[in-house]
């Protein structure tokens, strides 16, 4: 009996036809779902990792609160997963609410846009009517996230573990998704939250305060 084998060319081509159509606002909620999985992943993982370093930090006499590992190679690449999921857990998110949006996110029938080109050049549509400070603030905010995820793909030269730029990456993120899909998934919104409580920054000490402050948060400081 004569066996037929798919070749990677005809499975090439047809990855490709799936991407011919055009993601559109129909699409908005799949890639919002998407990036709430991401992001899911990486809170999930942050909380089994600072377990670890808590115990580092105790071992050589350390503020936890302040401790970076810069030794440990195993410690470095589990803490890079944190960033790569997190960026593209955002970048899936801010993705959905472009094309909510109505925006055209699609540049080929096999790239979209990037997190790199959604803060330089799609931010505006994204962020309206908000101050310049926390404009700015939120802009670098993500900035720095992506340049991470960059720097721990293509450079894998250095690990960052800080409490304080924790703090204010799951502040910003707990905002935004906050403010475009109210916080649904109450098992990320949870996440994110217990990700701020966690890192005890306190805005105006370690960050210029922001004048936005995510939904949870005003209902936990008011009751």
């Amino acid at each position: 009996m004569r066996q037929y084998y798919i070749s990677m060319k005809d499975e090439l081509q047809d990855e490709k036809k799936f991407y011919t159509e055009e993601l559109g606002k129909k699409d908005w909620k799949h890639l919002k779902e998407a990036g709430e999985i991401f992001l899911i992943h990486a809170y999930s993982h942050l909380f089994v990792i600072g377990l670890r370093a808590d115990k580092i930090a105790k071992i050589i006499g350390a503020d936890a609160s302040k401790f970076q590992v810069l030794f440990n190679d195993e410690y470095k690449i589990k803490y890079s997963q944190f960033y790569l999921n997190l960026a593209v857990g955002l970048e899936l998110i801010l993705k959905s609410i472009l094309l909510r949006k109505g925006e055209r996110i699609t540049l080929s029938p096999e790239k979209t846009i990037t997190l790199g080109t959604i803060i330089d050049k799609y931010f505006n549509k994204i962020f309206l009517n908000m101050g310049e400070n926390t404009f700015e603030e939120i802009k670098n905010t993500l900035n720095l996230i992506n340049l991470r995820r960059n720097n721990i793909s293509h450079r894998s030269k250095k690990s960052y573990d800080s409490y304080a730029h924790e703090y204010r990456f799951s502040y910003i993120t707990l905002y935004i998704y906050e403010r475009f899909f109210h916080g649904r998934n109450q098992e990320l919104t949870a996440l994110l939250i217990k990700s701020i409580e966690r890192s005890k920054v306190t805005q105006g000490s370690d960050f210029k305060p922001l004048r936005i402050k995510p939904r949870s948060l005003r209902i936990v400081d008011s009751v």
